[in-house]
């Protein structure tokens, strides 16, 4: 018997996330089920037993990194829902000594929201691009080529990274920040997205940061990396 434990209540964002902890009570799990490996190192050299079995090279790439693209797309995704809320609040938005005028007729505005789009869509290439790295590094792995190595994994990663923090950092320092106290009210969507956002940068994956960095500059130069952990 399985249980899904209700203790995601409360969070700030991303309550719908489905990241809950499950209990099982009166199960046993066969040993051929299990094996002794680190979910962030599992060795994949060579293909996996899932790009084997599926066919497919992406099932024989490295987690670190895939986790980072999963993440990046989260919360660039977040931050074009933003953007399109912050468009909209500056059409409804009418000025405060000039009614029959809005907000997006002022070029601080016009300025806030070009610029966040174009750091977003910054992220997004970003982003598009390096999957792309990561896939033909899949491919690369399975037919021999070459190998999916830590180094790879950390350059990839901290690429994916770069992406989601630009997207956090135009979402909470323009987008947020000048839409208005009013819109940081319970129900605002632009509340909701700066919830969510706000979460993803106090998630584990936004901490490993620093230990990427510093893993790809001792990649460079030539100073092994894989020992220096990625969870504090």
């Amino acid at each position: 018997m399985w249980t899904v434990l209700d203790d995601w209540h409360g969070v700030l964002g991303l309550r719908g996330s489905g990241s809950n902890s499950i209990r099982m009570e009166q199960a046993t799990i066969p040993a051929y089920f299990t094996r002794e490996a680190g979910l962030l190192d599992l060795p994949v050299e060579g293909g996996s037993v899932g790009s084997k079995l599926h066919g497919n090279p992406m099932y024989a790439g490295r987690a670190p990194s895939f986790f980072h693209a999963e993440l990046a797309a989260i919360m660039i995704g977040t931050a074009y829902a933003a953007a399109d809320e912050y468009a909209r609040i500056l059409a409804a938005r009418p000025l405060t000594l000039e009614p029959d005028r809005t907000r997006s007729e002022l070029h601080d505005y016009q300025r806030h929201l070009g610029e966040a789009l174009g750091v977003i869509h910054t992220a997004q290439a970003a982003l598009q691009h390096t999957a792309d790295d990561w896939m033909q590094t899949c491919r690369r792995n399975v037919s021999g080529t070459a190998p999916f190595t830590v180094a790879e994994d950390n350059r990839l990663a901290l690429v994916f990274l770069n992406a989601g923090r630009m997207a956090w950092d135009v979402l909470q320092g323009i987008l947020f920040r000048t839409a208005g106290s009013r819109h940081a009210r319970d129900g605002e969507r632009m509340q909701r997205y700066f919830r969510d956002a706000a979460t993803y940068w106090t998630h584990v994956g936004a901490g490993m940061a620093e230990p990427l960095a510093r893993r790809v500059g001792c990649d460079r130069l030539g100073l092994p990396s894989d020992q220096i952990p990625l969870i504090p």
